[in-house]
Parts: structure tokens; C-alpha cells; sequence
């Protein structure tokens, strides 16, 4: 689906390769930004970047990165420059590991915090100044329902995509003037179209594996959805376009759009 105002934009994806950033990198190169797949499995990523490349339109590259390493994050800027500008970066990279707060192992509470808040505190750090210079830019998270929501069974994970969104609209605040743009994707139970296309090692691909896990988080969860269904990891990409182009969000900064089917309503 083509998104207007796109061609020719260079967009930096942390986590390109994943469960919803893959469908966001070929969203964006089917509407002809140039776009650099920042991830670890490069052997994923370079399938998608094929993929991206058969539309035809604009640069498609992978770059090896630790999302957690300044100095990857940096390598991965300056791939997109070599493009010229950064105009848009989505990051996509996080995970939880689901259990009650007095059940979960202390030794999780810095992985999850690194995994959900401490990596995208970084790309921030790095990206926005180079926004800030540009006067423009357009940077999308990703939240969760779950930081909208109090859901005893993701306690940690929750707090910290809750903190994401206030950060967030901090952030928005204080770049606006600049011509930044800086938005959230708060996705609902988002499981994979198809397991295969999940990198060796993704967080999800393990919880995907424990079917009996699934099956009572999905009962659990489902009653709670008023359109009964879980989600779809491309409309998740969708509602990150609508967010990337300056055309159906260029006025729109500091926002959260909620694609969990209902479960979370604003007030």
C-alpha cells in the first residue's frame, strides 16, 4: 500500500526484521523511501530487504546491530546519511518475559528495562540532536496496550511501555518547535502471521512456543477485547505509516494510536 509523501525518504528501522517492523520496512519501501534495516539477524534482514527491493523504488540496506551498543546505533546512522537526512526512524525492538510481579526473577528486571526503555533511550539520544539540526524528522515507538492498561501478568514490561509514552510526549514538547515529530504505536496482542518469518532467538518466536502459555493468556485476554480477535502484526504497520508520512501525520506529535482491537479506550 502506497503512503503519499514517502518517496525518496530515508528511514532508519531498529528492528526492521521483526514480528511488525518487518511489514513496516516494506510498507515504507513500497512507497518509496529508502530504507536501512538495523537488526542481529542479518540473514532475516536481508531477506526483507530483498523483498523491499522488488517494488522497485527506493535503497534498501542492512546494517549488523546491537541495539544496545552506542556505537552500532551510530554505524546504523550513518548508513542512512549516506542517503542524506533522517527522516524517519521507527523502533520496533522489545519483549517481556509474562509473570506475575512477585513470581518474575529479580535478574529479569535490568534485561527488560535494557530490552523496553534503556535501548530506546539511546537512540534518542543519538537521533534527535541530528533532528533538532535538520529541523525535521519524524521518530516512532513502540508502546504496548499493556502501558495503558494494569494487566497483572506483564507488571515490569508495562510500567516501562508506560514510561515510553510519557517520554514520548516530553520529548514531543520540547522538539515540536523544531519541526520534530515524535509519536507512538501502542499494538495489542500482536501474534505472528507466520512463526517462520520471526528471527532465531526473537522473544516471541520462545513465547509462541509455549502453546499452553498461549492458549491461557489468549483466554484470558480475548473476553477483554470487544472485536474478540487478537491482532495483526501488518495493520500494526499500518498505524506506523499513517504516523511516518508528512502527509496523513504531519500535524500529529506527542500522539498514541491504540491498534488493540478496543481493549484500551480513551477517556
Amino acid at each position: 500500500m502506497y503512503y503519499p509523501g514517502l518517496e525518496g525518504k530515508n528511514a532508519l528501522l531498529i528492528g526492521g526484521n521483526s514480528n511488525i517492523g518487518q511489514y513496516v520496512s516494506l510498507l515504507l519501501a513500497e512507497s518509496g523511501a529508502n530504507i536501512v534495516i538495523a537488526c542481529r539477524d542479518t540473514k532475516r534482514g536481508n531477506e526483507i530487504a530483498e523483498e523491499a527491493r522488488a517494488f522497485g523504488k527506493g535503497e534498501a540496506v542492512v546494517v549488523k546491530t546491537d541495539c544496545s551498543d552506542w556505537e552500532a546505533i551510530e554505524n546504523a546512522v550513518s548508513r542512512v546519511h549516506e542517503f542524506g537526512a533522517i527522516d524517519i526512524l521507527y523502533h520496533g525492538v522489545g519483549g517481556d518475559w509474562p509473570g506475575h510481579f512477585l513470581d518474575l526473577d529479580p535478574e529479569l528486571w535490568d534485561k527488560l528495562y535494557q530490552l523496553n526503555f534503556k535501548n530506546i533511550l539511546m537512540a534518542y539520544k543519538i537521533v534527535l540532536p541530528i533532528m533538532k539540526q535538520q529541523r525535521s524528522g519524524c521518530f516512532i515507538t513502540m508502546s504496548s496496550v499493556m502501558g495503558r492498561i494494569p494487566t497483572p501478568m506483564e507488571p515490569i514490561y508495562g510500567a516501562l511501555k508506560c514510561g515510553l509514552i510519557y517520554l514520548a510526549q516530553t520529548l514531543a514538547l520540547d522538539l515540536g518547535p523544531y519541526g520534530v515529530r515524535i509519536n507512538v504505536v501502542a499494538p495489542g496482542p500482536t501474534p505472528p502471521k507466520d512463526p517462520d518469518r520471526l528471527s532465531e532467538g526473537s522473544l516471541l518466536k520462545t513465547l509462541i512456543e509455549n502453546k499452553e502459555l498461549v492458549e491461557n493468556l489468549t483466554a484470558e485476554i480475548l473476553p477483554q477485547i470487544p472485536l474478540g480477535k487478537l491482532g495483526d502484526p501488518e495493520a500494526c504497520a499500518h498505524a506506523v505509516l499513517y504516523l511516518a508520512s508528512p502527509v496523513t501525520g504531519g500535524y500529529q506529535t506527542g500522539q498514541v494510536i491504540g491498534v488493540d482491537g478496543g481493549w484500551w479506550m480513551p477517556k
